[in-house]
């Protein structure tokens, strides 16, 4: 397992099911954190830090939809996964 950076001590997970807002699905600080990197890292799910977002997240309970101030935000990272899958979100949303 590759621990987070002691900066790296937090960690979101993202869902966006084509319909409304994407979700915070999962949160974690500290060694949960690292499980939480892992967990997606074996599951090619793409990781990206982002301190600043994070900070956001924070106040974000999971099952919450993203605000809408974030929407901006969530949406380069969702276009980087897509992008890095060679997926559309319309592709996505089939498998």
């Amino acid at each position: 397992m590759t621990p987070l950076s002691e900066k790296r001590r937090k960690a979101a997970a993202l869902e966006y099911s084509g319909k409304g807002a994407p979700k915070v699905v999962a949160k974690a600080q500290d060694d949960y954190a690292d499980v939480l990197v892992e967990a997606a890292s074996a599951s090619n799910i793409p990781v990206l830090y982002d301190a600043r977002l994070l900070d956001y997240l924070d106040g974000v309970e999971v099952g919450q939809e993203v605000p809408e101030m974030l929407f901006e935000s969530v949406a380069v990272i969702l276009s980087w996964a897509y992008w890095l899958r060679d997926k559309t979100p319309e592709d996505a949303h089939r498998d």
